[in-house]
Parts: C-alpha cells; sequence; structure tokens
C-alpha cells in the first residue's frame, strides 16, 4: 500500500469512527419529551388569618401544552379552622408560554387576570407560590418524570402538582 492510499484510509476511518459516535451519542442521549399536559388537584395547607389558626385550600386546572398558550385555572379559599366559616376567597387566571430545559419547566406569563369574587379582606396571594402568575414574569420549575404519563412539577417551596401526559 502506498504512502498516499494508506493515509486516506486512516482519514476513511476517523471520519466513520467520528459519525459513528456522533450517532451512537445521538442514540443514548436522554431525549426532552414534548409535554403536553393536563394537571388538575386540591391542597391544604394550614395557615394563619390574623391570630387564629386557618386552611388555605387550593383547586386547580393547568393546561400544559407543547405549542402555542397555556392556562391555568385556580381558586384558592381561606378558611377558620375552628369553624370551617370562609373567611376569603381569590380565583385566579393565567395564560403564559412553556418551554421545557432539559429537567427545568420555564414558564413566561403572557396575562394573569384576578376574579370579579374575590374577597377584600383575602390577601392570600404571598401564601399560594406556584398558583400566582404575575403578568411579565418569568417563572421555572423542577420537572421530574414519575412514569411513562406521570410528571411531577416542584417550585422548591413545598408545593407540588401532578401531571399527567394527554
Amino acid at each position: 500500500m502506498t504512502r498516499r492510499a494508506e493515509n486516506a484510509a486512516w482519514c476513511l476511518a476517523f471520519v466513520v469512527l467520528g459519525l459513528l459516535g456522533v450517532a451512537l451519542g445521538r442514540w443514548t442521549a436522554e431525549r426532552d419529551a414534548r409535554l403536553d399536559l393536563w394537571c388538575t388537584g386540591e391542597s391544604a395547607h394550614e395557615a394563619f388569618s390574623g391570630v387564629r389558626p386557618a386552611w388555605l385550600t387550593t383547586r386547580f386546572r393547568l393546561d400544559l401544552s407543547p405549542g402555542g398558550i397555556s392556562h391555568m385555572r385556580m381558586i384558592a379559599q381561606l378558611v377558620d379552622a375552628e369553624t370551617g366559616a370562609e373567611i376569603g376567597t381569590i380565583h385566579r387566571n393565567s395564560a403564559f408560554e412553556v418551554a421545557q430545559q432539559k429537567q427545568r419547566l420555564q414558564l413566561n406569563v403572557m396575562r394573569g387576570a384576578k376574579g370579579e369574587a374575590d374577597s377584600p379582606i383575602a390577601d392570600l396571594s404571598g401564601r399560594l407560590s406556584m398558583f400566582i402568575f404575575r403578568p411579565d414574569s418569568s417563572l421555572s420549575y423542577w420537572v421530574r418524570s414519575l412514569s411513562q404519563t406521570r410528571y411531577l412539577f416542584d417550585d422548591g417551596n413545598d408545593m407540588f402538582i401532578l401531571c399527567s401526559k394527554r
């Protein structure tokens, strides 16, 4: 074999091995599944309203679309722990864009609306963490796959949302 043919063989082997390495890397790489999720749920947290103990309950529906606009509707009630009487209620509707970056979910809030039936005494927004989306804010949450169809979202403040793939 001539020196020129030997160099060409080595170059060809280098290119083939490089392409095989790239193909193997793509094949074994963790792929981000495009999340098309529907989440509904309820939560309850112990809270204090003035000096008396209370429960903060939330009910929510969350529609996470991989393209376009996603939406969330939430109702929160502050209930007196002793009497069960409602102290205050707030409603929130939000529209946002969703992007997944590895194990994080990035939300860019486009619109947020308060409910017309909100109680004036219910300043609950500081206690709702994940559920209060203010317009023009950018939020990020950890997302973990629990199975092929179930995902868990964590806001880092002891609040979790469990969602199902459509």
